[in-house]
């Protein structure tokens, strides 16, 4: 069964992945399934939202 991955923060659709894709080792932890459709951030809104510095000052 396909289920339709789309950004939780803008509404993005991402892309397609394969149920049987998502027991495996690689699976995206902050992943919520809801029916056919898959909430997670798209790599955009995950650089947005990225909470730690890049820089590091001594």
């Amino acid at each position: 069964m396909r289920v339709v991955k789309v950004c939780r923060a803008c509404d993005r659709i991402i892309g397609e992945i394969e149920l049987d894709d998502l027991t495996n080792a690689n699976s995206d932890p902050i992943m919520d399934i809801v029916g056919n459709v898959s909430y997670t951030l798209c790599p955009g809104c995950l650089n947005d939202m990225e909470t730690e510095p890049k820089g590091v000052f001594h």
